[in-house]
């Protein structure tokens, strides 16, 4: 079961994370190399759609990059989680992150 396609735009998602802007310029293969965990990221990616799996594995960086996360195989999985039962608000997440860094 799918997630409804979230209403972020690129602009707005390399504005919320600018550690993951920077980081991503150089990698090959992203979520390989901070969520550990291909099941993890096989049920984000099943349950939100590549792109938002992508955005998602945006969010979790910047939270891990800022110590916010411990474990982002974990965060990512609970977000899967709560994409399968329809309860992600990954936008919500991105604007609060922007309001944070104008604050």
């Amino acid at each position: 079961m799918r997630n409804k396609r979230t209403a972020l735009n690129l602009p707005t998602f390399m504005q919320a994370c600018p550690e993951f802007a920077s980081w991503v310029r150089s990698m090959d293969r992203i979520p390989g190399r901070l969520v550990r965990s291909e099941h993890a990221w096989n049920v984000a990616q099943d349950r939100m759609g590549t792109q938002v799996a992508m955005a998602a594995f945006a969010l979790v960086f910047e939270k891990h990059s800022a110590s916010e996360v411990a474990s982002p195989d974990g965060y990512l999985r609970r977000m899967g989680e709560k994409a399968g039962a329809g309860k992600l608000h990954l936008e919500r997440s991105f604007y609060g992150r922007l309001s944070g860094q104008a604050a």
